[in-house]
Parts: C-alpha cells; sequence; structure tokens
C-alpha cells in the first residue's frame, strides 16, 4: 500500500482525493488542511481516509505527497515539511505557475526527496471542499514538471497515477509551462475579470444589469474564481501574464480603430470563429 498525502483539501486537493480513492490502486489517502472544518467535510465526503492535526504527522509516513494549496503558499508548505519527509519521498503539487516553485523546492526540499511538479488543467470557478468531485481531473492535460535530476521513477509513478485517475499526463519544462499557461488560462480570467470591472463601474450599470444576459453570463463566468488563488498567480508569473495583456492591449486597440471597417471587421470574427473551432476539433 502506498501513503499518499494531500496538503490543502480544496477543490483541486479534494477532488483529487476522491479520483484516487476510485481508482484500483492499493492507495491510503490521507490529509491536511489548515481548517478544521475542511477536514471534517473531507472526511465526511470520503475524500480521506484520514485527517492529520498538523502539517507535519500529514508527511511523516507518507511516500507521496502532493500540495494543492494556493501558490504562494506553496513555499511555506515546502520549508514546514522539509525536516519530516522520509528518504525516497516523492513530492508534488497542483499550483498553477511552475518556475517559482520548482526553484522553491530545490531550495528547500531536501535532496533525498523526489520533487516533480504537477498542474492539472482541470478546475471551475467555483473553489472549496463542497465543490470537489472525483471526475473534474477525468480526460483533463495534467502537466508534469520535474526538477533536474528527479529520478525516473518518480515522474513514471506520478504518470501512472495521473493515468489512473483518467488524466493525461505531460512532460512540460517549467517555463514554456508558465508562458503557455499565461496565455490560455491567465489571460482568460483577467480578461472576464476586466470586462465586469469595467462594466459594473459604470454609471449606468444599475440599470445596464437589467439587461445582461447569458453572453455577458458566458464570457464574465470565471471573475467568480478564487481572488487568492488568481492573485498569486498574477504574482508568480507577472512577467508572463504582462506580455500577454500588452498583447491583448495592442489588438484591443487596433480593433477599435477599425470598427467602421466592414472587411476587416468580418476577416477578423471570421478568422476567430475559425480558430476557435480548429481547437475544438482537436479538443475531442
Amino acid at each position: 500500500m502506498v501513503n499518499v498525502s494531500i496538503i490543502g483539501l480544496g477543490l483541486i486537493g479534494g477532488s483529487l482525493g476522491l479520483a484516487l480513492r476510485a481508482t484500483p490502486l492499493d492507495l491510503h489517502v490521507g490529509g491536511w488542511d489548515r481548517d478544521a472544518a475542511t477536514i471534517a467535510a473531507a472526511l465526511e465526503r470520503g475524500v480521506i481516509e484520514r485527517g492529520f492535526d498538523t502539517v507535519a504527522a500529514a508527511v511523516a509516513n507518507a511516500e507521496l505527497v502532493v500540495v494543492a494549496t494556493p501558490v504562494l503558499a506553496v513555499r511555506a508548505i515546502f520549508e514546514q515539511i522539509a525536516p519530516y519527509l522520509q528518504p525516497g519521498t516523492i513530492v508534488s503539487d497542483v499550483a498553477s505557475t511552475k518556475v517559482d516553485v520548482l526553484e522553491w523546492a530545490e531550495q528547500l526540499l531536501p535532496p533525498s526527496v523526489a520533487y516533480v511538479g504537477g498542474h492539472p488543467m482541470a478546475g471551475s470557478e467555483q473553489h472549496g471542499i463542497g465543490q470537489a468531485r472525483a471526475g473534474l481531473l477525468r480526460g483533463a492535460i495534467y502537466c508534469l514538471t520535474p526538477l533536474a535530476g528527479a529520478p525516473v521513477e518518480a515522474l513514471a509513478t506520478l504518470e501512472q497515477l495521473t493515468q489512473a485517475i483518467g488524466a493525461r499526463p505531460l512532460r512540460i519544462e517549467a517555463a514554456t509551462h508558465d508562458a503557455y499557461v499565461a496565455a490560455v488560462s491567465h489571460l482568460p480570467f483577467l480578461l472576464s475579470a476586466a470586462l465586469v470591472e469595467h462594466v459594473a463601474n459604470a454609471e449606468r450599470w444599475t440599470a445596464m444589469q437589467q439587461i445582461a444576459a447569458t453572453g455577458f453570463r458566458d464570457v464574465t463566468r470565471l471573475a467568480s474564481g478564487d481572488p487568492q488563488m488568481h492573485r498569486d498567480i498574477c504574482l508568480t508569473n507577472a512577467a508572463m501574464i504582462g506580455a500577454e495583456l500588452r498583447g491583448m492591449a495592442q489588438l484591443l486597440n487596433e480593433l477599435a480603430e477599425h470598427l467602421d471597417d466592414a472587411v476587416y471587421l468580418e476577416r477578423f470574427f471570421a478568422a476567430a470563429q475559425a480558430h476557435r473551432a480548429a481547437w475544438l476539433r482537436d479538443k475531442t
């Protein structure tokens, strides 16, 4: 039996626990969260089989530790667990950015453990243990970013586990990962949040919101996401996200300058439609 310990029992940590427990693999899944009520809820829902009072106790006998906290909390967790990890333990995480996290792992974790970063490309604008579900990660790309020198066996173990929960493991360098997610994950959230703030701060918002319908709802769905999580994402991937925002601002300015150009507009919208359709075809 492999002892797995999940540190942080929110949406992703909770969903991972449910998914792991649903596999036929011989696993014992335990967990810790800074909120005792969350641990109790995780036990009640069957996310974990055992809850721990301290993060040190949670990792002391674990063969696999997955840190599922907001990004900026990962560094402190690494510091706290480092003295209690057993040699050969595999440590991973589910953080949305990877360059900083890999640096923290190299600096803070003992060389006797194997660190392989992770990031499942799945989630929801909802958050918390109450929203966790076993199928959340099924079919999702699960990025794996091993620290240089990490044993191949550790990477193989995580690939096996991600496949067992129905995800699709993808080996990727940390810097490449952060550049890609800045464009296809972080930028969409920021545009959604910016749209809400732009419209909601207008003097006419009280009247306008009466006719805001499904289009506004769908485009702004991501703005309901966890503010702390997205704050941490921006702080740990600022350069890449900033570049994407500046590129988007340039495109919006160009679009604003061509709003009286029928040929430009139709070509622009047709290209966007075709690109999205091609992406959807590739996803199936």
